[in-house]
């Protein structure tokens, strides 16, 4: 009877184990060739049969010559019945951006989550290895003889002056130099200004600027660069012209953006009074340069040591404060990060410790919700969901500060009718 009993428990658990259903993964490219700088859409979708716990953990697919971008809303909880049963999971889209002709093939990498086991009181780790992906990237043949490499839907030049180009030796005129384009990423964008060939004018450039904006996936940006140019001596310079050949996706043909020479003049010469050096000057000299040695020792040996101490010390007071606390719960609910939420408020109440059960169920009911909802089979409702956690937190920090100030008050003031 026995051995029939022990029998019986070991088929339902094989049983058990091979109905066990794994994550379903996909790994779907919308097209297996583009232009370059335009993008394709990878779709990287993970499904269970129960929900997840925690967040999965995508694999880094970047590789040289190649733009990877996840926009903001580009990822998030997904679902989907099979077999008539509700599977949950997530999905990233990616936006893959070849920046150079060619075959690609992205470097995979695993995916690494876990899901809930119902009969088991922890969660299964799983663990799935992305297949190949492999797509091309091709130029127009109007294309191929650009240098550099410009495909856009529309590229344009701008440029400012600041400072007059009729120049005294010692005065400045600076140029900034902006590149729009539209319908692919800055990162196309060259070298703008290029370095003068005179003695006249000396260039000091600035560090180039380049801003990108998205619009449901369709990228658009510009590049800044600023040159001030510094008279030298006399003559006559030109600020170089700028120009480039750039290939137009939408008309199929190649055009030309250009900024005409600006030229400079510069004439006479900057004249200063140096006034002669004495002995005297020498001694006074030497006599300021001894005392703010010596200040500056005193400051090194004395002060900075302490002055660092408190600074230091202001410093992890401030990171140690209720409003430094409560910034970064409301960071993590902006950030819309469950477990960041959840560490950063356990760490905030610390600082309410009468906070009653009661005080507190608003805002564990909207985290509840919402862990249901991010790991589980709503994932619609998960958006709203994370403006109620926000604004439960809110009235939650209201009510206690208003109960602290409240103990404070009642305990510092005196009786409204003492007793002689």
């Amino acid at each position: 009877m026995i051995r029939f009993l022990i029998a019986l428990v070991l088929a339902c658990l094989a049983g058990a184990a091979s109905a066990r259903q794994d994550p379903k993964v996909t790994a779907e490219l919308e097209a297996t060739d583009t232009v370059v700088g335009q993008p394709l859409i990878l779709r990287i979708t993970i499904l269970v049969p129960t929900w997840m716990p925690k967040a999965p953990v995508f694999p880094n697919i970047e590789m040289p010559g190649l733009l990877v971008r996840l926009p903001q809303r580009a990822g998030g909880p997904v679902s989907e019945t099979i077999d008539g049963e509700t599977w949950s999971g997530v999905q990233n889209a990616y936006r893959l951006y070849p920046l150079r002709e060619g075959e690609f093939t992205l470097p995979g990498g695993k995916i690494e989550l876990s899901y809930a086991d119902p009969g088991q009181p922890a969660p299964i780790a799983y663990s799935v290895a992305l297949p190949p992906i492999s797509f091309a990237a091709t130029l127009p043949e109007g294309a191929r003889d650009l240098s550099p490499l410009i495909l856009a839907q529309d590229f344009t030049l701008t440029q400012s002056l600041e400072g007059e180009t009729d120049l005294t030796a010692g005065d400045a005129v600076t140029r900034t130099v902006t590149a729009n384009i539209q319908g692919t990423t800055a990162v196309m964008i060259p070298r703008l200004i290029p370095d003068p060939v005179t003695d006249v004018l000396r260039a000091y450039p600035k560090d180039p600027v380049v801003n990108e904006t998205e619009d449901r996936g369709d990228l658009s940006g510009d590049r800044v660069e600023t040159v001030s140019y510094v008279a030298q001596e006399n003559g006559t310079a030109l600020l170089p012209e700028i120009t480039f050949d750039w290939y137009n996706l939408t008309s199929g043909k190649v055009e030309t953006a250009r900024l005409a020479a600006t030229p400079v003049t510069v004439t006479g010469s900057a004249t200063a009074t140096t006034p002669p050096v004495t002995a005297k000057t020498l001694a006074l000299l030497a006599a300021c340069i001894v005392v703010a040695a010596l200040i500056a020792w005193l400051v090194l040996r004395y002060l900075r040591p302490r002055m660092g101490a408190y600074l230091a010390q202001l410093r992890r007071d401030r990171e140690a404060s209720e409003p430094a606390a409560r910034r970064r719960v409301l960071r993590a609910l902006r950030d819309r990060n469950l477990s960041a939420t959840l560490l950063t408020l356990s760490h905030w109440l610390r600082f309410f410790p009468d906070a009653s059960t009661e005080q507190q169920a608003q805002m564990r009911d909207a985290l509840a919700r919402l862990g249901a909802a991010r790991y589980g089979t709503a994932p619609d409702a998960a958006p709203e969901l994370w403006t109620d956690a926000t604004r439960a937190f809110c009235e939650l920090r209201s009510q206690l500060k208003n109960q602290t100030r409240r103990q404070q008050t009642s305990g510092c003031l005196p009786p409204l009718n003492p007793v002689s």
